[in-house]
């Protein structure tokens, strides 16, 4: 979760894999009818008060999800660019957002239009009226219509005083990989999300960065630093290895996480609805988002049996990524090849190993190093014509083929929101860790023609942005 620019900005998860891997697998076995069965479906219209409040290119997002609180993870987002509605779809596990959820019982769908900037006269979204419905369920319909109280009212920010009552809340950044600016700059879209709840960075917000440019050892020194300058909250991101560091630092502080990886897992909170101690967040599955890559680059390039993964062993978070892997690449039918890499030194024998014995194509794990030196690593796989696939949109804006992924504004606004309310007087251990909610696939059509891959529609229509 860093070298963030000024334009860019988690029983055992293995069971969870089998499970839904075995029902898109069986999918493709069952009868017309038995398929029928297994789908939602129905029509999207758009209220006629609201046609004129349509962005140029509309995004059709067409959500389902096994509970009605928006901040618990969906089973599916489903996403039409363009759209022309009224809309008739159809959502079966193909649409599975993220492996490890089940396309099965009652589930409530909603469907909203994505705007092009944050709406200033509230959201364009619709729910069917009988929410919940059971899969096998036709003729869900929604409306999209004019939301309760919208009156078209501009979203006010808060003065500069802000919540702090005066005081200036000092924000300790620990973060695990680099910036790309100087050692104390602070991300853009951080500072907006910031901004949006009333904390005015120079006035009622200080921030002390610390960036560990991807070198571990770093962060015991940087988190007892962000102690003895006595922070009162700790932002740890990028991955579980900040976080390791900020408990071991302090059991008093507030910990905010922003870590891509299996934090329950890794016994770093004791669970997600009852955190416990002094730290909650945002906590990523990413051995379910690794086996949903990894079945995107197989989709994307069919011919693929052979996929080699750049994986840290550094990172604390990767070995039980591996584990989960290995489930997804016997179900997809993919001979899977970790290769180890500790530092940039290691890159080129990687790919050279890669491509004379190991894969057809790379999978990148996320990992704030890897991150860091995304386009070298992108270069290398095109110069040996390797398809790659890895985690932030960034990553195929420098020439790898695919991202799948969080998107980071996302990500900010979701800790500076658990800051928020920490500040405001909620303890950590009261605060349920959060899951993503929203995942996007970018892909770099210029990379497939260079590749000479043509992306399959099953890839296209999922497709969130694409790089040209």
């Amino acid at each position: 979760m860093t070298r963030v620019t000024r334009r860019h900005q988690q029983h055992r998860l293995a069971l969870g894999v089998l499970l839904i891997a075995l029902s898109v697998f069986a999918y493709g076995s069952l009868s017309p009818a038995e398929a029928q069965q297994a789908a939602i479906s129905g029509t999207i219209t758009l209220d006629p008060s609201l046609k004129d409040r349509l962005p140029k290119e509309p995004l059709l997002l067409i959500v389902a999800s096994k509970s009605p609180d928006p901040k618990k993870p969906p089973i599916v987002v489903k996403r039409i660019p363009g759209v022309v509605l009224p809309y008739e779809y159809k959502l079966t596990e193909e649409d599975i957002t993220l492996v490890g959820s089940t396309f099965e019982g009652k589930l409530y769908v909603t469907a909203r239009i994505e705007p092009d900037n944050p709406p200033a006269s509230g959201r364009l979204e619709g729910a069917h009226p009988k929410n919940p419905v059971a899969v096998g369920s036709s003729s869900v319909d929604i409306r999209i219509a004019p939301s309760h109280g919208d009156a078209s009212v501009t979203k006010t920010v808060p003065a500069p005083s802000g919540p702090g009552g005066g005081k200036v809340l000092r924000v300790g950044l620990l973060w695990s990989g680099s910036t790309p600016f100087d050692p104390w700059s602070v991300p853009e879209a951080l500072r907006r999300a910031f901004y949006e709840l009333g904390y005015v960075d120079g006035q009622n917000i200080a921030f002390e960065p610390r960036y560990a440019e991807g070198n571990y050892n770093r962060l015991p020194d940087f988190a007892a630093e962000l102690v003895a300058l006595k922070v009162d909250v700790i932002l740890a991101a990028g991955d579980s290895a900040a976080v390791v560091a900020a408990k071991a630092a302090t059991a008093k502080i507030p910990i905010v996480m922003m870590a891509l990886a299996d934090t329950v897992q890794l016994g770093l909170v004791a669970s997600l609805a009852r955190p416990g101690g002094n730290i909650t967040g945002l906590s990523f599955p990413l051995g379910a988002m690794a086996a949903k890559q990894l079945e995107l680059l197989k989709k994307a390039t069919p011919r693929t049996s052979r996929v080699a993964v750049l994986w840290n062993p550094a990172n604390p978070g990767h070995a039980p990524v591996l584990r989960d892997l290995k489930t997804a690449a016997q179900l997809l039918k993919v001979q899977l090849h970790p290769v180890e890499v500790r530092g940039p030194d290691d890159f080129d024998a990687a790919f050279v190993t890669v491509r004379q014995s190991l894969g057809d194509a790379v999978l990148v794990l996320w990992d704030p190093m890897l991150y860091a030196h995304g386009g070298r690593l992108t270069l290398l796989a095109l110069r040996h014509r390797l398809p790659t696939i890895s985690t932030y949109g960034e990553f195929a804006a420098a020439a790898g083929l695919m991202a799948y992924g969080p998107r980071l504004v996302d990500i900010f606004q979701g800790a500076a929101s658990y800051v928020d309310k920490i500040v405001r007087g909620a303890r950590p251990a009261d605060l349920p860790v959060e899951r993503p909610i929203r995942f996007e696939l970018v892909v770099n059509m210029e990379t497939a023609k260079v590749l000479g891959v043509t992306l399959p529609q099953v890839i296209l229509v999922r497709t969130d942005r694409v790089i040209r």
